[in-house]
């Protein structure tokens, strides 16, 4: 199953308003948590448990350490599914 990224960085942003309540943003390629108003260690845990489970990926330590912005994320997640 090989994933688009765009379509990658359309359900990060659906798990992301779920996880901080709202949906006043708009992710993109460069997008940072801290772009986004609610997005912080908390709902992070719950943004990347999420994505585990919606891409049935299983993210290690360094996988969660080693992105800064959304696209970074895409990449680490297609890696994994493709």
């Amino acid at each position: 199953m090989d994933m688009e990224k765009k379509d990658v960085i359309q359900k990060i942003e659906v798990i992301v308003a779920a996880a901080v309540n709202h949906h006043d943003f708009q992710i993109s390629e460069n997008t940072k948590p801290n772009d986004i108003l609610g997005w912080d260690s908390l709902s992070n845990a719950m943004i990347l448990t999420s994505i585990e489970q919606e891409f049935s990926v299983k993210f290690k330590f360094s996988d969660m350490i080693a992105w800064k912005t959304v696209g970074e994320l895409a990449d680490i997640i297609t890696k994994k599914v493709g």
